[in-house]
């Protein structure tokens, strides 16, 4: 069986130019061999919400693009077609780790980011009528704790950071599998050791090919799904990368099969494809607390090193004072004015409420005067309501 291969790259773009070429890449890459009978580059488009409304401002025939070459025309062809991956529509986290309590952490998975996450399915249909199978959320962040939200909300399967599952050589083979939480979700970990963005080290397409091909090898997995930020091939030469990335896989098809990242899913009922794995009885066996750890691309031992807990704080301290309001609210102990409430929490939203991010220099105190600005907003507003 040839190795299944899948390419996800990640964007939250709200700016006009941005949304422009990443719309007319898609555009590129959906109708690619179209003229010949094929299906289009089987690209995993995972975006926020802003992101979509972004591309469908700037360039409205995206929308009929998507709506034609994403429709599943049969079991198979599926898996060779383009698919629009869900996140939240601000690039908000999943997860807060200075909520300490439960009730303040199922306060927010409930009233932020279960809301956030159904805006963006709101907006994907309304623009491409599509319900996604698949979910990514920003920076990779990741917790079984909140990841009912993503069943909740309708999603089968999520992207998380492989960055926890082992290192080459070392529990590798981890990274070939799809997990499956008790709560019904699936989760497959991206292969990070491999950087499709490289492009110094990947300088051909065929060099890319290679090396997913002999890293499977090695660690005998049978599946592999790369990810980076879309920003990358956004220049003059990205549709070029993506183009012969997916010929190259034409080129040595009994070996590597390029596909969307739902095929992966699909597979673990294919004959010759390793089945669904226990995500908690993973966790549990690499030492980690499965209903505590929270993991993203950034920090493989979940031990949050990279946060800017100032920030974190400061957000802790907004959600519970909304959670606050909210409950005395309904309780009827004192008058609240809901849409103002609401307001507020769209404002906060904006800002994420915390930065999960690398200790690279320029993501160091990230956009202050922004996030100084609409956190002052988000106060104002819930205090007026």
């Amino acid at each position: 069986m040839p190795i299944l291969f899948s390419f996800c790259p990640w964007a939250d773009i709200g700016h006009d130019e941005p949304a422009y070429k990443l719309a007319k890449l898609m555009d590129q890459c959906l109708w690619f061999e179209h003229d010949i009978g094929g299906h289009g580059i089987p690209i995993s488009w995972a975006m926020t919400g802003q992101t979509m409304e972004a591309i469908a401002r700037t360039e409205p025939s995206i929308k009929g693009s998507i709506r034609m070459r994403t429709a599943n025309k049969g079991v198979y062809s599926a898996w060779d077609q383009s698919e629009i991956i869900g996140s939240t529509f601000h690039a908000s986290p999943l997860a807060q780790p200075c909520l300490h309590s439960d009730h303040y952490q199922d306060a927010y998975i409930n009233g932020f980011v279960k809301e956030d996450i159904k805006h963006t399915n709101q907006v994907m249909w309304d623009l491409f009528a599509r319900s996604p199978r698949g979910f990514c959320p920003s920076e990779k962040l990741f917790s079984i704790q909140s990841s009912r939200a993503i069943v909740e909300e309708g999603y089968e399967y999520c992207i998380i950071g492989g960055e926890a599952f082992g290192s080459d050589f070392h529990g590798q083979h981890n990274k070939g599998n799809i997990f499956k939480l008790e709560n019904g979700l699936k989760a497959i970990p991206t292969v990070n050791e491999i950087l499709p963005n490289d492009f110094h080290k990947y300088y051909k397409a065929e060099l890319l090919i290679d090396e997913i091909i002999n890293y499977c090898r090695r660690n005998h997995i049978g599946r592999v799904v790369l990810s980076a930020d879309v920003d990358f091939w956004l220049d003059d030469h990205g549709f070029e990368r993506i183009k012969w990335m997916y010929l190259k896989c034409k080129e040595r098809s009994n070996e590597i099969r390029m596909v969307n990242t739902g095929a992966l899913v699909d597979s673990s009922w294919s004959q010759g494809y390793s089945g669904l794995t226990s995500l908690e009885q993973f966790y549990q066996s690499i030492n980690l607390d499965p209903f505590r750890h929270i993991s993203s691309w950034t920090n493989a031992g979940g031990n949050l090193d990279f946060i800017d807990w100032k920030r974190s704080h400061r957000a802790a301290e907004f959600i519970k004072a909304h959670t606050d309001t909210y409950i005395k609210g309904i309780n009827h102990q004192q008058w609240v004015d809901g849409e103002k409430l609401q307001r507020s929490k769209h404002m906060f939203m904006n800002i994420s409420g915390i930065v999960f991010y690398d200790d690279r220099e320029q993501w160091r105190n990230f956009m202050p005067e922004c996030f100084e600005e609409n956190l002052n907003k988000a106060w104002n507003l819930l205090n007026e309501a």
